[in-house]
């Protein structure tokens, strides 16, 4: 059990080192040996746990994708209401971007570049955070309250394609200023494009 959790640690402290650097120097600069350094073990030792950089790469958002897929249920459990849950899903989101803005950095700026990231598991989670969104919409065309001739799959890219954006440009600006600025006025003119012309259908609240 003691040889488990050292070989653990271990693993959390090259991911943590690797993490820092890519964040830090980029990932192109970053070299094999400088994470090895930064988690102080040898580069075989490194081998060991990971099969080079890009493998690295792959893994950080992995994690971060991961737990964020097991926390959505929980935040949107209760609210009532497609316009709503939108809501929370964009506040959530930006949230747990600016709580981890070094997995965000390696997502954003390294890994959504990588030609290999559409053929990893990681991409498969992605899918999976982002069908939240088409099933959101699919209600919302279907209770009334969105647009009935709305493409929930194309709203989801209008949506997500938004989230990137503010995010991207929060990453290259040096994160130096908050996501949460002006939020409220880009939600509102997304789901204007969105809601059906029935100001009764939008008046519905969260638990």
């Amino acid at each position: 059990m003691a040889k488990s959790n050292s070989k653990e640690k271990t693993r959390d402290r090259i991911i943590n080192s690797a993490k820092k650097l890519f964040a830090e120097q980029g990932y192109q600069k970053t070299t094999i040996v400088d994470i090895s350094r930064q988690a102080g073990l040898s580069e075989a030792a490194l081998y060991e746990y990971f099969q080079g950089k890009e493998d690295l790469l792959l893994t950080i958002p992995d994690l971060w994708v991961s737990e964020l897929l097991r926390d959505l249920d929980e935040q949107l459990f209760g609210i009532k209401g497609a316009v709503n849950k939108l809501r929370k899903y964009l506040w959530w989101y930006i949230r747990r971007v600016e709580q981890a803005p070094l997995d965000a950095k390696i997502v954003y700026l390294f890994l959504k570049t990588n030609a290999n990231f559409l053929n990893t598991e990681v991409y498969s989670n992605v899918k999976n955070l982002y069908s939240y969104l088409v099933d959101i919409f699919e209600e919302g065309r279907k209770t009334g309250e969105m647009k009935p001739e709305l493409n929930p799959l194309l709203a989801r890219d209008v949506f997500v394609g938004t989230m990137d954006h503010i995010i991207t440009r929060w990453l290259l600006k040096d994160m130096t200023y908050s996501l949460f600025e002006n939020l409220e006025t880009i939600f509102e003119l997304m789901v204007d494009a969105f809601k059906a012309n029935h100001p009764t259908l939008t008046s519905q609240s969260i638990l």
